[in-house]
C-alpha cells in the first residue's frame, strides 16, 4: 500500500514517543489528518510553547515555567523532607494523593551502564547537597526495577556519610511499573507504608 511520505513521516514521529508503536502512530497520524487544519496549528502551537517555556527548576529539576518552581518556592513545604523521584511525571502521583507535603529531587533517569547512564549522568551531587542543608529524612520513592535497585543502593551508600534517615517506599507498587501509572490509593499506601533503609 503507498504511502504519502508526509504521512509516512508523521507515522515515524509519533512512534519514536514512548509507549507509541507503529499501529498506535497510524491512528494518531490519521485522526491529526481528519482534524480541522486551524486545530492541528493549535496542537502544533502547543507543543512549541511547551518546550520553549518549560524547563527544569534550577533546585529539584522538575518541569516548570518559573524558577524556581511553585514546590521549591512554597513556605509551606516541609523543608526537612526530600522525596527522590527517577522522573518529573513521577511528582504527579505524589502531588494527586495528598501523601506528601515535602521537597522532591528529581534524579532524571537511573542508573544503567549499559545505556550509558551512570551516577555523573544523573543529578546525584545536587541530591547530596540538598541533604546536608537541614534535610532529616529522604524518601527514596524510585521504581522497582533492576535499575531503580542499584540507584537506591548507591544513594543509600552515598547519603550513609550523613545524619539523614533514608526511607524507600513499600512494595505495594508492582515490579517493572512506573510510578507515573499508579493510582492515587496505591500512591498513597506505599507512602505511608515505606521503610527505613
Amino acid at each position: 500500500m503507498f504511502t504519502p511520505p508526509a504521512l509516512d513521516r508523521l507515522i515515524r514521529e509519533f512512534s519514536s514517543l514512548p509507549g507509541i508503536g507503529r499501529k498506535s502512530a497510524r491512528r494518531l497520524a490519521y485522526h491529526v489528518l481528519g482534524q480541522p487544519l486551524e486545530r492541528v496549528h493549535e496542537v502544533a502551537s502547543a507543543l512549541v510553547e511547551a518546550r520553549e517555556r518549560i524547563r527544569p527548576c534550577s533546585i529539584c529539576f522538575q518541569f516548570t515555567e518559573s524558577d524556581p518552581c511553585p514546590v521549591c518556592s512554597s513556605p509551606r513545604r516541609d523543608r526537612t523532607r526530600l522525596c527522590v523521584v527517577e522522573k518529573a511525571s513521577d511528582l504527579e502521583s505524589f502531588e494527586a494523593s495528598g501523601a506528601y507535603k515535602g521537597l522532591y529531587h528529581v534524579l532524571g533517569g537511573t542508573l544503567s551502564p549499559l545505556d550509558g547512564i551512570g551516577p555523573k549522568e544523573l543529578h546525584i551531587p545536587e541530591l547530596l547537597a540538598r541533604a546536608r542543608e537541614g534535610v532529616q529524612e529522604v524518601v527514596l520513592a524510585l521504581g522497582s526495577s533492576p535499575e531503580a535497585d542499584s540507584t537506591v543502593l548507591l544513594i543509600d551508600r552515598m547519603l550513609g556519610e550523613l545524619d539523614v534517615k533514608r526511607t524507600r517506599l513499600a512494595r505495594g507498587i508492582p515490579v517493572g511499573s512506573d510510578l507515573e501509572f499508579i493510582d492515587e490509593i496505591t500512591m498513597l499506601r506505599a507512602f505511608e507504608g515505606r521503610v527505613e533503609l
